[in-house]
This record gives C-alpha cells, sequence and structure tokens, in this order.
C-alpha cells in the first residue's frame, strides 16, 4: 500500500519506519491507569497537523481491541454534513460499541430508548430545527432530565457500570471543525459523555482549537480562557512527541523510495550525496512531521512522469519543495531567473560592481521579504541550484565547468533547463530530450522517423539549443555520424540564416561546432564522411566553412592538418565546378551567390592567383556575368535593427577581397569608374527581403568607387 497519496493513516507496513511503537505503548498504558482510577474520563493525543494523529489512533485501536480489554467505538464529527446528522451519529457508535453479552445488549436498548425519546424518527433534526440552539436545548433537556426519564438514564448508568469491558470513544479530526461544530462536540463529551465505563481519546492540533474557541463567545479573544476551558475538557494529556532527526529521515527514505520504485529510477552516489546536502541545508528543518514528507513527495511522484528524463531528479525534488512550502520564494525564483540563470541584466536592484557578500545579503533579505520561514535555510537551498548565488554564498567564482555539469545533468540552473521545472514539462520553445534522443537512434538506424523530423525542424529554428543537447546525448562512441552530417548539410544555410538573421550570409558557428565535434570523435570515417557530405551543395558550403576554421584555429592539431591534406583536392575540385556551373548561360544570381560562398575556401585550399585566374577565365569565356555583377555577389549583407523593425543591409565591399580576388586596378580598367572619397556616400539602403544581383550592383559600384579613391592614395 502507498505511503503517499490521500490522507489516511499508515498501515502496519509503515508503521515501524516512523518509530511511533513507544508512543502507542504510553498511550495505551496511560488509558489502563485512568481506567483504573475513575469510571469515565477523557484523554487526549495532541500533535500538531500532519504528525500523525490518525495514524496513533489507528494503532491505539489495534492495539487495544487485539488485547480484548476494550471496546472501542470511532467518531468522527468532521464526516458528517451537520449537527443535525452528527448528534446521534455519536449516540450511535457508542451503542453499537457495547458488547454484545446481556449487560451489554440491556445497555444498548437503554441507550437506545434513550436516543428514541429525543428523536422517533431517528434523526435528532426532527426537533432541533436548522439553528444551532435546537441541538444544545435537546442536550440540556436530556441532562436535566426535562425530556429523558431518569428511569432510562438511571437504567443505562447501571448496565454501563457492571460492563466488564470499557468503552473507549476515539474522537478524532477536531482541527477540523468550524466553532460550533467544536462547542457542539465538546458538549456531548462533556454533559452527555460523563458515563461510567465510557472513556474518550480526542485528536487535535492545540493551536488550531486555540483558534477555534476564541472565535466563539464562550472565550472571546483571550488565549488563556480558551486553555482554562480545553484543561476542564481534558483530564489527561498525551502530547506526540517531535520526531527526532534519525526518525525524519527514516520517514523521508521511505517516501523517496517509494516514489523511486514506482518509477523504476535508483540514484546514483553523487545524486544521493546531493540529495543529503539538500536535506541538511533546509528540507530537515521543514521536513518534520510525516504529513509534510507525504506532502512533497506525493508531488514529485504525480508530476514526475512528465518530465521524467528531461529534468535532474534531484533538483526537481528541490524545486518541488519550494513551490510546496515557499511558494513565494519560488515565485521571487521565476521573476529573476536572468540573474540565477547567468542570461541577462541583474535585477533585484543588483549593482555591476556588487561583491559577493552584498549579492548574498540582497537575496536573503528578498527572501525574507517574502515570508519565508527560514530564509537562510532556503537561500542556501538555492546555493545549491544556481551558481551565481553559490559564488555570492561561497566568495568565489565558479567557471565553466560549473554551468556545464549543471547542463550534463539537465539541472534547474541552465537557461536550457530551468522552464522545464516550472512548468512541469517541456515548454513550447523546447525540445524534448527524449525526442533528441529517438531522432539520434533513427539516424544511427538510418531510419528516419517523426523524431528526426521534429529535431530538424527545430535546429532550423534554434541551432544552439539543439546541437548542444545532441552533444550532451551522443557520447563519442555512440555518435550517429553519418547521419550527423547529413543532417549538418541539409540544415547548414537555415541555421546560419538564423544565427545572422539573414539566408546565405555567414557560417553557422554552432553547426560547424558539431561538425567538428564529429569528425574529431570518428577519425577513421573522417574523409569519407567529408566526401558524402560535399555531394550536395549545401553540404560542399558546410565543408568549406569547417576548413577554413580548421585551417586558422587548429594549425598544430595533426589530426586535422592530415585530414586537410587529404581532401584538399577533392573539395578544391568541387568549388571550381561549383563556380564554373555559376557561369553557366542557365544559372541565376543565386547560383552565383551560392558559389561566392566558397571562393574563400577555394583560396585557402589552392592560392590567390590560382583563383583570381579561374574567375577572369569565367568572366571572360562565358560572359553571363560581368565584374560588377561578381563585385555585387561578394557584398555582405546584414540585418539592422531599432528593436521593432528589422530590415536587411547591405556592406561594403573590402579592398583587401577585391585586389586578391579580382585586382584594383584591372577592375577599374574594365569599369571605367573614376575615384570617389567615402563623403560622398549615399544613405545606407535598406531591403525587406533580400536584394537581388541586380539591386545590389549600384551599391558594389559606389563602395568600388571608394575603394579605388583610397587605394591610390596609398600607392600615391
Amino acid at each position: 500500500m502507498s505511503i503517499l497519496y490521500g490522507d489516511d493513516p499508515l498501515n502496519a507496513d509503515h508503521i515501524d519506519i516512523l518509530g511511533r511503537e513507544r508512543i502507542v505503548k504510553r498511550v495505551v498504558s496511560s488509558l489502563n491507569v485512568i481506567r483504573s482510577r475513575t469510571p469515565s474520563a477523557v484523554a487526549a493525543l495532541v500533535g500538531p497537523w500532519g504528525s500523525g494523529k490518525t495514524t496513533l489512533l489507528a494503532q491505539v485501536e489495534d492495539v487495544l481491541t487485539g488485547d480484548g480489554e476494550w471496546q472501542v467505538a470511532r467518531y468522527n464529527p468532521w464526516s458528517y454534513p451537520s449537527l443535525e446528522t452528527a448528534v446521534p451519529a455519536f449516540f450511535s457508535e457508542l451503542r453499537n460499541a457495547l458488547p454484545a453479552g446481556t449487560r451489554g445488549s440491556k445497555a444498548r436498548e437503554a441507550i437506545g430508548g434513550w436516543l428514541s425519546r429525543l428523536a422517533p424518527a431517528g434523526d435528532l433534526s426532527s426537533v432541533a430545527g436548522p439553528n444551532l440552539s435546537g441541538p444544545a436545548q435537546v442536550i440540556a433537556d436530556l441532562v436535566t432530565g426535562d425530556r429523558s426519564p431518569e428511569k432510562l438514564r438511571a437504567e443505562a448508568e447501571e448496565l454501563l457500570r457492571e460492563l466488564s469491558t470499557p468503552v473507549l470513544m476515539l474522537v478524532d479530526d477536531l482541527d477540523r471543525l468550524g466553532p460550533d461544530e467544536l462547542l457542539m462536540t465538546f458538549k456531548l463529551v462533556r454533559l452527555l459523555g460523563r458515563l461510567p465505563n465510557v472513556y474518550y481519546l480526542l485528536s487535535y492540533d492545540e493551536k488550531t482549537l486555540e483558534d477555534l474557541l476564541m472565535r466563539t463567545g464562550l472565550v472571546a479573544q483571550d488565549k488563556s480562557r480558551a486553555r482554562e476551558y480545553m484543561e476542564k475538557m481534558v483530564q489527561l494529556r498525551l502530547d506526540i512527541p517531535t520526531m527526532l532527526p534519525d526518525e525524519r529521515l527514516t520517514l523521508v527514505n521511505a517516501v523517496l523510495d517509494e516514489v523511486l520504485g514506482n518509477h523504476r529510477m535508483r540514484l546514483s552516489a553523487r545524486d544521493l550525496r546531493r540529495m543529503s546536502v539538500g536535506w541538511q541545508k533546509c528540507l530537515d528543518i521543514y521536513i518534520n512531521q510525516p504529513r509534510a514528507a507525504k506532502r512533497l513527495f506525493t508531488q514529485v511522484d504525480a508530476a514526475w512522469t512528465d518530465v521524467e528524463g528531461e529534468v535532474d531528479f534531484v533538483d526537481f525534488v528541490h524545486m518541488t519543495f519550494l513551490r510546496t512550502f515557499e511558494p513565494r520564494v519560488y515565485d521571487l525564483v521565476e521573476r529573476h531567473s536572468d540573474e540565477l540563470l547567468s542570461a541577462g541584466a541583474s535585477v533585484l536592484g543588483v549593482k555591476p560592481k556588487e561583491t559577493h557578500e552584498q549579492r548574498w545579503d540582497r537575496w536573503i533579505k528578498s527572501i525574507t521579504t517574502e515570508g519565508a520561514r527560514h530564509p537562510n535555510k532556503v537561500a542556501d537551498l538555492l546555493a545549491e541550484l544556481f551558481v551565481p548565488l553559490r559564488s555570492a554564498r561561497d566568495k568565489m567564482e565558479f567557471g565553466s565547468a560549473a554551468m556545464a555539469d549543471i547542463a550534463n545533468r539537465r539541472g534547474v540552473g541552465h537557461p536550457d533547463y530551468f522552464y522545464r521545472y516550472t512548468q512541469t514539462g517541456v515548454p513550447v520553445q523546447d525540445i524534448a530530450e527524449r525526442t533528441v534522443l529517438a531522432s539520434l537512434r533513427e539516424l544511427r538506424d538510418d531510419a528516419p522517423g517523426p523524431a528526426l523530423i521534429k529535431v530538424e525542424a527545430k535546429l532550423k529554428e534554434d541551432p544552439q539549443l539543439v546541437v548542444s543537447k545532441i552533444l550532451r546525448n551522443s557520447p563519442g562512441s555512440e555518435l550517429p555520424a553519418e547521419g550527423l552530417m547529413k543532417l549538418l548539410a541539409r540544415t547548414y544555410e537555415a541555421m546560419g540564416a538564423k544565427e545572422h538573421g539573414i539566408q546565405a550570409s555567414r557560417p553557422s558557428w554552432v553547426a560547424l561546432n558539431l561538425a567538428a565535434h564529429v569528425l574529431s570523435e570518428t577519425p577513421d570515417d573522417a574523409v569519407a564522411l567529408i566526401k558524402a557530405s560535399t555531394e550536395s551543395a549545401e553540404g560542399l558550403t558546410l565543408v568549406c566553412d569547417l576548413l577554413r576554421q580548421q585551417m586558422r584555429a587548429v594549425s598544430e592539431d595533426q589530426h586535422w592538418r592530415d585530414l586537410i591534406d587529404k581532401v584538399r583536392t577533392h573539395v578544391a575540385e568541387l568549388i571550381q565546378a561549383d563556380l564554373k556551373a555559376a557561369f553557366a548561360p542557365t544559372a541565376d544570381g543565386r547560383d552565383l551567390e551560392r558559389a561566392f560562398r566558397n571562393v574563400y575556401a577555394l583560396r585557402d585550399l589552392t592560392s590567390e592567383a590560382e583563383v583570381r585566374d579561374l574567375l577572369w577565365a569565367l568572366i571572360d569565356r562565358e560572359a553571363t556575368w560581368n565584374v560588377g555583377d561578381v563585385l555585387a555577389a561578394i557584398l555582405p549583407l546584414g540585418m539592422g535593427s531599432t528593436g521593432e523593425d528589422e530590415w536587411i543591409t547591405v556592406g561594403d565591399v573590402e579592398a583587401e577581397t577585391v585586389e586578391w580576388l579580382l585586382g584594383i586596378e584591372k577592375v577599374a580598367s574594365i569599369l571605367d569608374v573614376s575615384p570617389a572619397p567615402y563623403g560622398s556616400r549615399r544613405s545606407e539602403a535598406r531591403f525587406d527581403n533580400p536584394p537581388t544581383l541586380e539591386e545590389r550592383k549600384p551599391l558594389a559600384l559606389e563602395g568600388f568607387r571608394h575603394i579605388l579613391y583610397y587605394f591610390r592614395n596609398q600607392q600615391s
């Protein structure tokens, strides 16, 4: 049976984990003592909400009924919809608890006759009426004998006095009643309950009962009078002691084990250490009653299915704790996630040169303002979850390794995963880890499916997000290298456009980093992978940008030097063929633009002279494109924005590029243009869509005149 769900008492399978047998023995022993001292008494089991009172009552009942020394009745006034039904139920429970022997049967008949005189129809509503004065008057009449024959009362008392087995009435959940319901229940116990061999064990939270009594006219707002009233009601007070640290830990381990078992999980030694740290720093002081432990892990168990595999379990427990026990602090974390994730400008009034101590003090103050019961403890827990607060608390900086660790375990302190915790699931703008894993399996098996379709679409929309997840979920030995290179080739242009805001503009650094990782992890297959990637136009561009990146960044890396040498001729020939195709009579401006994306790689793989000779040969021989078209094709495009509006901009032709690609003076002689200083430049051109070659040509020619002006000035 589950420990977690519902508010029912724990069953026998779970009793020992609380170490409450000693309390049960004390209660039973005390009841046996008062039985020997007085013919009737009221005892009370007192403990705060969630301390396990109902479970203890159930254990006491089991022991007493098992010994056969008591007859036990249960009365829960909270279970009845009205006083009119609760009052007769009190008599009914008492009557039904009487033993079945001759004297018990007669006592049952006497009490039954007693009640029937009050309510012939079997329900006090016939005499009580809808208001509270009715039942109260009935009780008063009963006690005074105005409506209860003394003969029936005396007979019932005599028969009860001669019973060999006393009756114990367990009255639970008094702290859930309203003020008037509570007073009525006390009157039943106090005025009607003083029958021989009838004892009562009440169960309640003292603070709640005092608050309820202070809302009645009986004690007004005087707390001391409320206590005095309770002292008159209860002759024997039995307090539930606070759970010992070991008992709390045992209970938490039990409910944690149930959650793990429900989801067929096992925590690593490292995760168990992290759970222990969270417990010691914060949770221990909050999880001080059985209900608190059930409350926390019931939330975890119910919600884990929605996030399993998408978040870190330990972090999820800690965030669920905050949401359940300190919801205003949880809201504070959501409001100031930018600072906690180091994803943007600080908030909460943080200053640029704020010290670690100042930041820590500021957060303690903010947590206190939100009404946290234990601000320092909560701050300590947050410091375990979020690196900026850990730095502030420990007065030291944590490097990128700390954030990488959080990312690898999908922790709440990383921007890629934070909103999975606050949304209890994968947000629309995110992509599920299970989807990424499934897509990698599909790539590995060369069996494209729905997961790969989702990943490919998301890769074009948010390259950084998807690539980071691919890297975290795909160790080198399991990397579907061929499939990933094909995927990058298909999406490379769209990824670059997303990163830079414009199609066919600049390299996608995210894609290049993943491609470099793939080829580094699979050195034996790297040549074949590169050649396979160059079979498509986008794949060729990917390879060209990758080789240029590596030729500049890893001159000491023997693997890459060898790899570049092995593919140099193959890739150069493909670029040359692509350029020749772009100058064919059937080609259009987009073909020329795409081909010139790779002309820089051709220069790095061959030489400037070889590229220049090829271009002039194509310009002179094919006559499809002239020099002005070529200048227009190499104009860089960019994005402009005011924050509200966006547009496409056209950058300047670089003098160095024109010189090595075509030769500045040769271009000038063919175009027959005069130099012009930058002071004569027109205003910046703006476009809603990528401009065509024809639209760019005037800008290219204007830019070239400026280049020519400064080039000749430098030569003179």
